[in-house]
């Protein structure tokens, strides 16, 4: 039991630290470390904000991205011109013929965990400019250094049909676009390509979707998926929230030290 003193004493106190708090929590909050941790957690908010709203909007172009290419893949392929600007996925169909003189295997998907090489192979018509035309897969042997012997392209007049592909286009696959012989040409890009076949051609390569009997696996089509994007958003969003409540524990923390102090 506490005795008279020792209750008043206590009833003090309590006063004391009452009327202490306001100017505690005011002193405390303008005290330059607590400034310091605020300014920080306010340059992390902003981090973190910045980084949501780059994954949400990454997350939007990439969903209409999607819905771009399903409409391009659903429609019935028009006649091919190369004076025309095609979009990327469109669906085109040509007819000429195959020249087996220029060709080029690259490394480009894994199918089923084997390793393998897309075969290029330029195409020619009587009314456009020359393209290169992505045949299909074949799977690799050996050495990866080791080039495989890919079917060989149908000979005389032909029609194809396939879908339109930037050469610069990002791969959702595994691997980069490497090229090997024949011949060896590295990284897949245009200059590379013009040493291959140095007339004028087109813009862009065909990823073939007929069927041509015997001949490479035909390219896989795209799988389309909006990816984690948005799932990041929501991370980063919680990240805020910790470092929200992460302050206030550190500013209480601070206050209640101060007035065990008094």
């Amino acid at each position: 039991m506490l005795d008279v003193k020792e209750l008043e004493s206590h009833k003090h106190y309590v006063c004391q630290a009452d009327e202490l708090y306001p100017m505690m929590k005011i002193k405390i909050f303008f005290h330059p470390k607590s400034i310091a941790i605020t300014l920080l957690a306010i340059f992390g908010i902003y981090l973190c904000v910045s980084a949501a709203q780059w994954q949400f909007h990454r997350g939007q172009n990439r969903h209409a991205e999607n819905v771009r290419v399903k409409q391009l893949l659903t429609q019935n392929p028009v006649p091919f011109d190369a004076t025309r600007n095609f979009p990327t996925w469109s669906k085109v169909k040509l007819t000429g013929i195959f020249d087996r003189d220029h060709e080029i295997l690259v490394r480009g998907r894994y199918r089923s965990d084997k390793y393998g090489f897309d075969v290029l192979t330029l195409f020619r018509t009587d009314t456009t400019k020359p393209i290169w035309v992505d045949r299909g897969w074949v799977e690799a042997f050996g050495d990866a250094t080791q080039v495989p012997t890919p079917p060989p392209a149908p000979t005389g007049s032909i029609e194809i049909t396939g879908v339109l592909r930037a050469y610069d286009e990002k791969e959702s696959t595994t691997g980069s676009l490497i090229a090997l012989p024949a011949p060896k040409v590295g990284k897949i890009q245009t200059s590379k390509l013009d040493e291959n076949f140095n007339s004028p051609r087109f813009d862009m390569y065909l990823q073939l979707t007929s069927d041509l009997g015997d001949s490479p696996i035909p390219a896989d089509l795209p799988t389309f998926s909006d990816g984690p994007h948005y799932a990041y958003s929501l991370q980063w969003s919680f990240f805020v929230l910790l470092i929200l409540g992460g302050r206030i524990l550190i500013g209480r923390e601070e206050l209640r030290s101060k007035l065990s102090s008094v």
